[in-house]
């Protein structure tokens, strides 16, 4: 069924983009007494103004419709909740949130990024337990309406990247006029979207924030639609049923296994593993335990990423291991093309309404050579792949990223090629071999981890809750188990993170634990003890394209930066016919 047929179907995987399935509990009696501890050192605010005064404000192109205390609820503070809408363009209002901790404020400002095309308000509940200031926002237009982008210039780019610095500097307005003193440190946190909402701030506006995370991030939204309609047409010609989706991914385990260093069935480097499906075609036609021939081509499709027609890599595939959650962001229901996964709802809206209109259909029209000029003129404003983070770094800023490997949403190899093309531009050093990217250069400002078994911004079957976005609060909350104190920890106190813990949860029980490393320093078992708890694993340094050493197209010299009118080209992999 077409998406303008059915909005609503299309809408529970954009507006939620980033937190479908969600199974974390919060264990609120072991929290409580950490978070005590927390809010035992943090500043009080000054002559605090009555919250309902903040109604009356004054601000640039802003109304405020509410400002009303809400009452504490279990470990969340008593705050002063503050709506309104920003007109800063013509056709596009922002809807924002302002949330200020009446009495638990440690003294800093948290932004929070919203997921898939925003639309909604995303939750604040992280950060205000953790005693922050926040704010958020639709970042200009409303999930509900289905033709938001459509003709709407104003709408396009406040998603883009507008909507983000102007509500970050009028929650500061608003958080300075209620405490009646400055934060003393300014945090944006996001995932999928909201990682790229992240890295657009700090590109664009170096100075709006001390620190961010960027988790699973969109870097170039429009060669990663292009990704999308590669694997729609990939799969109309032979689609991929949910029933197939066990074959796959026994297969790439047992061909994974030693490559992919599996540890009690966790894959802990995928990249490093080839993978051919022909290895699971059926030996005549078709059958319930084996692939078509033609969805094996499918399926190598997609581990391999767009080509042209020359047969050059336009944007890097997905690696192979824990295909579970395919159905959701990439197969679909294996009845027609990809239809509905998330991926196919988000490029259908992208290509109908950024780019050629309501009766495009990307499938059969979208070409591989002649339609990429059309994404060229929405890359400066959708895009933002600038490796130059030097701004940001002169500034004192930090910056986490992180990325699941089995992220069938957005490929992890992508974020991994981002971080080299930073390195090569803020890192460069002297008499340095050129062959090898050195991650020490930057790590001073930037890191990256890699997530084992991670799906799209958590879920999965490894280790996938470490106070991330959208992931709820980790079993313990401090540097160690807690992104969020982490990159607290490094810009209050000068420690970068050596390390970060995650959990795996069942039904609220941590069942399995992981020590994630500073790329491309990989988690290694000590050889003894539980293999399922972190403290058995260290980090060990590994060349830069040790871990995707299987994905022929991701080493040095076949990834580039797209810039503004020009779509990156990329060496195919030798496999990819």
């Amino acid at each position: 069924m077409p998406l303008r047929e059915s909005p609503s179907r299309a809408l529970r995987f954009i507006s939620h983009f980033a937190v479908m399935h969600s199974k974390l509990a919060v264990l609120l009696a072991s929290q409580m007494l950490v978070l005590l501890a927390v809010f035992a050192i943090s500043v009080l605010p000054a002559a605090a103004a009555d919250c309902a005064s903040l109604a009356s404000l004054e601000l640039k192109d802003t109304t405020i419709s509410s400002a009303t205390i809400v009452p504490p609820a279990g470990i969340i503070p008593e705050y002063c909740k503050v709506l309104g809408s920003i007109h800063n363009l013509p056709q596009s209002t922002i809807q924002f949130e302002v949330s200020l901790p009446t009495t638990k404020w440690n003294g800093k400002y948290f932004v929070a990024g919203g997921g898939g095309y925003n639309g909604v308000i995303p939750k604040l509940t992280q950060a205000l337990t953790e005693g922050y200031a926040a704010a958020a926002s639709d970042t200009g237009h409303e999930a509900k309406n289905t033709n938001w982008a459509f003709n709407n210039l104003d709408a396009q780019n406040n998603y883009a990247y507008l909507a983000t610095h102007v509500v970050t500097l009028l929650g500061k307005q608003i958080l300075r006029a209620f405490y009646n003193q400055h934060e003393r440190h300014a945090y944006f946190v996001g995932c999928s979207n909201g990682g790229k909402m992240a890295l657009a701030e700090i590109q664009r506006y170096p100075d709006d924030f001390d620190a961010a995370i960027s988790g699973d991030p969109v870097i170039d939204r429009t060669q990663l639609m292009m990704q999308y309609v590669w694997n729609a047409q990939a799969l109309a010609a032979a689609p991929i049923p949910p029933a197939k989706i066990p074959i796959i991914e026994k297969a790439t385990m047992n061909a994974c296994r030693e490559s992919g260093g599996a540890i009690n069935g966790l894959l802990m480097t995928p990249g490093r593993c080839k993978f051919d499906p022909k290895l699971i075609v059926c030996p005549s036609g078709d059958g319930p335990n084996c692939l078509t021939a033609g969805q094996a081509q499918s399926l190598q499709k997609i581990l391999s990423g767009p080509l042209n027609s020359a047969g050059a890599m336009l944007h890097p595939g997905f690696v192979p291991g824990h295909e579970e959650d395919y159905q959701v962001f990439l197969t679909g229901d294996g009845t027609d093309a990809d239809k509905p996964a998330s991926t196919w709802a988000l490029a259908d809206i992208f290509m109908k309404q950024f780019i050629y209109g309501p009766n495009f259909d990307a499938v059969k029209q979208f070409h591989f050579d002649a339609s990429l000029a059309a994404l060229a003129p929405l890359a400066a404003a959708q895009d933002n792949a600038n490796p130059d983070l030097s701004e940001f770094k002169a500034h004192g800023g930090k910056l986490i990223m992180y990325h699941g490997w089995a992220d069938h949403s957005i490929t992890p190899l992508r974020t991994i090629e981002y971080y080299e093309n930073v390195i090569e531009t803020v890192g460069k050093g002297n008499g340095e071999d050129p062959g090898e990217p050195n991650a020490y250069r930057v790590m001073d400002f930037a890191r990256l981890f890699m997530v084992p078994g991670m799906h799209h911004c958590g879920n999965g079957p490894g280790p996938n809750v470490f106070g991330g976005a959208n992931q709820g609060l980790p079993p313990q909350l401090d540097a160690q188990h807690d992104i969020v104190m982490a990159l607290d920890h490094w810009v209050e106190d000068g420690v970068a993170p050596e390390k970060i813990i995650a959990s795996h949860l069942t039904n609220g029980t941590v069942d399995r634990t992981l020590a994630l490393c500073p790329y491309p320093q990989t988690p290694i078992f000590n050889g003894s003890g539980d293999a399922n708890l972190a403290e058995n694993y260290h980090c060990e340094d590994r060349n830069f394209h040790w871990a995707v050493e299987g994905v022929q197209h991701a080493g040095k010299g076949h990834a580039t930066v797209q810039s503004p009118g020009k779509p990156s080209v990329r060496k195919a992999p030798a496999n990819s016919n």
